[in-house]
């Protein structure tokens, strides 16, 4: 799966929310432990400094001299003293000094802490000494620097965390939707009577399946209540049907019957024809999907089917300017399969009408019977040429699909064939290539 799949999932998309969630919690949250960190480190910097800045004021003296401390490398300092009715007076300051600032402004890189008291000097005369100390920001930069990568060390592995968690607690909580899914992919591939299983959970999944079963009952009535109405129609169509043409067979064939009304006749009686293949079309459906169709199998010869198959539509053909060329193996010695004779016959008429349907105009027709040389069973293959490609062939063998929807047909006669072919021990194998269509019908040998 595709990071791109994985984001537009149920389960991507429950482990992104809750990542961005979590992340954000823990962003406000470190943030604030970072400024609370930053107050404390500050604090007890200014702590450490002033306490410095303490003991050197200390150890300042006036009496008999003015006696000051040195700072310590990386210390800046200057002391100022004022008198009574005198003005300030600096007693000293480190080099560089003028480029601190003050506590209240420090110069950048700086920190400042500024101390006072009161000396008595040699005349016993009290003064006022102020104490400046600076020292570097470096070290605590430095330090909230590794508070700043620690938390952002912190929040990347919480994410990660957090990640891996809602991925691992998301497939666990859809674990039962995926076995839902699976198993209503499954119904639908071979819908039947099977149902889906209805977890004891009380919840929002027990309540998917129990709807999703009762979907199932109501589709599996209804196409039963279709089938069973398909059947009798087709049932009761075939008498009346067979009655008229019968009648019309007798009339064409009438001594006096008017020249000019036989043309009529001949069209109307073919009509009634694939009426009645299109009334057996139907019961063959509806006895398919509820598996009630028979199969009287017998030894046939495929070339012998073939070949009627071929003689029973030739007319058809030549009246459609499409030629219709019969090719048989002449290596194989026979094409002996056990079969239902019907049942084939209706499969390569299928295939002979959808490539008269579908050929381009004065295109030949083929129809080639042989035997397959990796598994030497029997085959009949039909193949027309295309006026444009067909694209996805694992559609032709679904129910009232038609690659032209503007041609004649139900869109049953491939998925029919396919189905009566599966019956008889492999579906049809189809194919295309250079714009060429083939069905290739292939059975088991006696």
């Amino acid at each position: 799966m595709s990071i791109r799949n994985m984001l537009h999932s149920l389960r991507g998309q429950l482990a992104l929310v809750f990542g961005a969630v979590f992340g954000l919690v823990t962003l406000l949250a470190g943030g604030y432990q970072y400024r609370q960190v930053g107050q404390v480190l500050h604090q007890g910097d200014d702590q450490r400094l002033r306490a410095r800045a303490i003991a050197l004021l200390d150890r300042v003296a006036l009496d008999p001299l003015p006696t000051l401390p040195l700072p310590s490398a990386g210390e800046r300092l200057r002391v100022v003293m004022e008198a009574p009715g005198q003005a300030a007076r600096e007693l000293f300051h480190s080099p560089g000094y003028e480029g601190v600032g003050t506590p209240a402004a420090p110069a950048p890189g700086w920190r400042v802490a500024e101390v006072r008291t009161e000396l008595l000097d040699a005349n016993g005369q009290s003064n006022q000494v102020h104490l400046w100390l600076a020292h570097s920001a470096a070290p605590l930069a430095a330090d909230l620097g590794r508070v700043r990568q620690g938390l952002v060390l912190a929040l990347v592995g919480s994410l990660g965390l957090a990640a891996v968690l809602a991925w691992a607690l998301g497939g666990r909580a859809l674990r039962p939707l995926r076995h839902i899914s699976q198993q209503a992919r499954r119904v639908g591939a071979a819908p039947g009577e099977e149902r889906l299983t209805v977890p004891a959970t009380g919840d929002e999944v027990q309540e998917l399946a129990q709807t999703l079963n009762q979907m199932l009952d109501r589709l599996a009535a209804g196409a039963k209540l279709q089938d069973n109405f398909l059947a009798a129609a087709a049932h009761e169509l075939r008498t009346p049907l067979a009655v008229v043409q019968a009648g019309l067979g007798v009339v064409q064939h009438a001594p006096d019957l008017p020249a000019h009304l036989l043309p009529v006749l001949a069209t109307q009686l073919e009509e009634m024809q694939r009426l009645g293949r299109l009334v057996d079309d139907f019961l063959l459906v509806s006895r398919l999907r509820a598996d009630t169709l028979p199969l009287a199998r017998r030894p046939v010869a495929l070339d012998e089917l073939a070949l009627a198959a071929a003689d029973r539509l030739l007319p058809r053909f030549r009246t459609a300017g499409r030629p219709l060329e019969l090719a048989v193996e002449e290596q194989a010695t026979d094409f002996l399969v056990l079969g239902d004779a019907d049942k084939l016959t209706t499969v390569l008429l299928n295939l002979l009408e959808n490539a008269l349907r579908h050929a381009p105009p004065s295109s030949a027709v083929q129809l080639r019977v042989g035997r397959e040389a990796t598994t030497n069973w029997p085959y009949a293959e039909v193949t027309n040429p295309l006026r444009q490609s067909l694209g996805d062939l694992g559609r032709l063998t679904a129910a009232h699909y038609q690659a032209d929807i503007f041609s004649e047909g139900t869109g049953l006669g491939l998925w029919l064939s396919n189905r009566i072919a599966e019956m008889h021990g492999a579906p049809l194998a189809l194919r295309e290539a250079n714009l060429a269509f083939s069905a290739r019908l292939r059975l088991p040998p006696n």
